[in-house]
């Protein structure tokens, strides 16, 4: 710890300002097409270059550390996801959705690797990195639009199901490519693809497994109250995360999304009076959505903060151009691709739900985690932080735009 005697006081006075900041940009952002996640990136982007071009050195910069991420908020954020989607839900669109988030996610990282590979001129498994850091999709944004419309439960679940089953494969691609950058090792196909499976096969019996243990302990409990159901999902998801990646070294993302799914599956509350049932799901469900916020919060304004700490003027134009648009164009061959793989399978994607899946392809959260991951001396860094924000923006900003154009037009046809 700083031997400073005034860095707890200041810690806590600047964590108090970061949770007004967020406060009242979700507050002015519910009724903006804009996500309230893009306004906070923007705002720590804007604080960043002040640091820098001001010289305000005496501020708190609200850089995080590799492991705070992954440790901390990352195990917060999957499992706040994962206890919103239903098992029995999900099992009617497992085609699409294990297809998007396996296939679509290895497809969309090499369609966004390779031609940023090119343009930046760097070996092309660094260019996968950024690829790999790109590929994952947040529903975060397309799901607050979905509230204004009526539309198919089929395709939310789609959206959502995809949008949190390729973090899990995002993070375990990202895990792998990054080893073999950081090590310099040379790039072995089969050895990769075998950790790949070994790493999701064994994360999904193993989330099932944690997450029947913590809801057959809150069944098991005589007394229930709030407090005790919200300990255990805590113990779940941290506990899940740990023993995936530092006892098994498999994909903690994966782990700690099937053992919420499951969790939350059968916990029992059927033994509480209705009204008792009612105050203990509606506290857990607001200690969640509040985690949930101040963890994309601290992330985002710490990759805007970051960010503008650097320089840009070593980030070639072209590269950011690129970036965007590969990750658009990669959106659309994955999409509209799948749709005739699917019918092979005698799944038939409508075009619409085509059309909206495209423009649904937010990047959020995890891929400004996993950018923030990467270590400080490596070479790239720099430039692979200012694509990702260039991408996070656009897809957060212009996208939900043309969304929510699309489905108003959609809408006034019928």
């Amino acid at each position: 710890m700083p031997s400073d005697p005034n860095f707890i006081i200041i810690a806590i006075v600047s964590f108090c300002c970061l949770l007004m900041l967020l406060s009242v940009t979700k507050h002015y952002a519910k009724d903006s097409l804009i996500p309230a996640d893009a306004w906070v990136l923007i705002v720590g982007l804007i604080y960043g270059l002040c640091i820098k071009y001001f010289e305000l050195d005496q501020l708190p910069s609200f850089t995080l550390n590799a492991e705070v991420i992954l440790l901390v908020l990352l195990p917060l954020l999957i499992f706040s996801s994962g206890r919103l989607i239903s098992v029995s839900e999900l099992k009617s669109e497992a085609l699409p959705i294990s297809f998007f988030s396996t296939v679509g996610v290895i497809a969309t990282t090499f369609l966004i690797g390779v031609p940023l590979a090119y343009v930046l001129d760097v070996p092309m498994i660094h260019g996968l990195l950024l690829g790999a850091a790109a590929s994952a999709t947040d529903p975060a944004a397309v799901s607050s639009i979905f509230k204004n419309f009526t539309l198919e439960k089929r395709l939310e679940l789609i959206v959502e199901g995809e949008s949190l089953f390729n973090d899990g494969t995002t993070v375990v691609l990202f895990t792998l490519i990054s080893s073999i950058v950081l090590s310099n090792a040379p790039f072995d196909f089969l050895s990769t693809f075998g950790s790949f499976v070994w790493a999701v096969s064994i994360s999904l019996p193993l989330g099932f497994l944690l997450g029947h243990l913590g809801a057959f302990t809150i069944n098991r409990w005589k007394e229930r109250h709030a407090s005790f159901d919200i300990s255990i999902s805590l113990i779940v998801a941290y506990s899940s995360f740990l023993i995936a990646e530092k006892l098994l070294h498999i994909s903690g993302v994966i782990t700690v999304l099937v053992a919420a799914m499951v969790f939350y599956r059968y916990r029992n509350l059927s033994a509480e009076t209705p009204k008792k049932e009612e105050q203990t799901s509606y506290s857990i469900a607001n200690f969640w959505e509040y985690i949930a916020l101040l963890a994309n919060g601290i992330l985002f304004f710490s990759l805007g903060t970051t960010t503008g700490l650097h320089d840009f003027s070593e980030v070639p134009t072209i590269a950011v151009i690129v970036g965007v648009v590969s990750v658009f164009i990669g959106r659309c061959i994955v999409v509209y691709g799948s749709s005739g793989l699917l019918r092979i399978a005698r799944y038939k994607l409508a075009f619409k739900w085509q059309n909206i899946l495209v423009l649904g392809g937010l990047r959020g959260a995890v891929s400004a985690a996993l950018i923030l991951m990467i270590p400080h001396d490596y070479p790239y860094r720099n430039i692979f932080l200012c694509v990702i924000v260039a991408i996070i923006i656009f897809t957060l900003i212009l996208q939900p735009i043309a969304l929510k154009s699309y489905l108003d037009k959609d809408q006034r046809s019928q």
